[in-house]
């Protein structure tokens, strides 16, 4: 889809050069002259440079795009000073406005635009001011209004199947991990505790046997396989836990990131633990990791912190992270992607996401999730 919208892009940028052809051609017919020639040429090289080398440009650098405008206006003006075949360029203006103005200067392009159409010499003022003032304006800004619109849906289809299809690969990706930390649970739980209690009781039948009883020396490989397997086991175990937490704990995980982020942005940055650090759910500990490197990813982006203090708290029945930076804040009730996302993955197990901040006051993100 995104493919599509840039290959439509470029038939938005390129369709005024096909009107400017037809009036250049019109205008050759008539007897060429050379100042509009040149001011065509100058057209195709300023419209080429400001809109189909740099698609980036459009309504993102506002500043930029109303010089762009301003020279097209410019141009088309001296053109049409000249001769009057360039007024079939004008419509063309109407659309370069939309595409390259944001917001309401789209709406101010148009008017502007309108009245193009009484620099021809010989117009007939009232008539021209009657029809573009009351037809071929209104129109134009209310054709401009409905492709916006249609674009507006078409983005916000797109971000909602891309949020759709990251949410289906979240929760298959949890519903993975849930299904080892389950195999990992019942490893640790059935075959890992049997087989403590084997080689337990292998080592008391050991002591119990004479030294000079050949099923003493049954008994020891008996007890020495059975602790083997069950390094194995722990081993198989810990190779069940995800990614980063794998090699670590979940303390040592997050201050991992920290120290990561920190080596990343040059930017004072630290964490601490508190309370008695534990095992967790699998699903538990990969949120928590994965809030924790969103909050400070968050923080490098867009905070501009000059410092950030990661906390990560274990209490009776809940794990907390908490995440602070002194950066620029923003409006909380306007949430990127990234945030959202946090706030869905924990959400599916039953935790919480707590967003405080306001501009140039920092921002706080608190995550609780169960520890039982």
């Amino acid at each position: 889809m995104v493919e599509q919208e840039r290959r439509w892009n470029l038939v938005w940028a390129l369709a005024p050069y096909g009107l400017l052809a037809v009036a250049t051609a019109v205008h050759l017919v008539g007897g060429p002259a050379l100042v509009p020639l040149l001011v065509v040429a100058a057209l195709v090289v300023w419209h080429w440079w400001f809109v189909v080398a740099h698609p980036s440009w459009w309504e993102r650098r506002t500043g930029v795009m109303l010089l762009y405008f301003a020279g097209l206006l410019a141009g088309t003006f001296v053109l049409l000073l000249h001769d009057t075949a360039f007024a079939i360029f004008v419509p063309a203006c109407y659309g370069l406005s939309f595409l390259a103005l944001p917001g309401w200067l789209a709406y101010a392009g148009v008017l502007v635009v309108s009245w193009l159409w009484l620099v021809p010499q010989g117009t007939d003022v009232g008539s021209t001011l009657l029809i573009n003032l009351g037809v071929t304006t209104p129109m134009a800004i209310l054709v401009g209004w409905i492709i916006r619109v249609m674009e507006r849906e078409v983005i916000r289809r797109r971000e909602i199947s891309e949020r759709l299809t990251l949410l289906s690969a979240e929760n298959a990706r949890l519903h993975v991990l849930e299904e080892r930390a389950r195999v990992a649970r019942e490893m640790h739980d059935t075959v890992a505790q049997g087989l403590t209690g084997i080689v337990t009781q292998l080592e008391v039948a050991e002591e119990l046997t004479a030294a000079d009883d050949p099923v003493r020396g049954r008994i020891a490989t008996a007890r020495r396989l059975a602790r083997d397997s069950l390094v194995e086991v722990r081993r198989s175990i810990e190779a069940l836990r995800p990614g980063p937490l794998r090699d670590a704990r979940l303390g040592e995980a997050v201050e991992r990131a920290v120290v990561a982020w920190r080596e990343e942005h040059g930017v004072p940055a630290s964490c601490t633990v508190t309370g008695d650090a534990r095992v967790l759910a699998a699903e538990t500990e990969v949120a928590v990791l994965r809030a924790a490197q969103e909050a400070l990813a968050n923080a490098g982006r867009h905070a501009r912190a000059g410092r950030v203090d990661v906390t990560l708290s274990y209490m009776e029945d809940v794990v907390v992270l908490d995440v602070v930076d002194d950066g620029a804040g923003f409006d909380p009730s306007v949430r990127g992607f990234g945030l959202t996302a946090m706030e869905e993955r924990v959400a599916l197990l039953g935790g919480t996401v707590t967003v405080e901040s306001s501009a140039g006051a920092g921002t706080a993100v608190n995550v609780t999730l169960d520890a039982r």
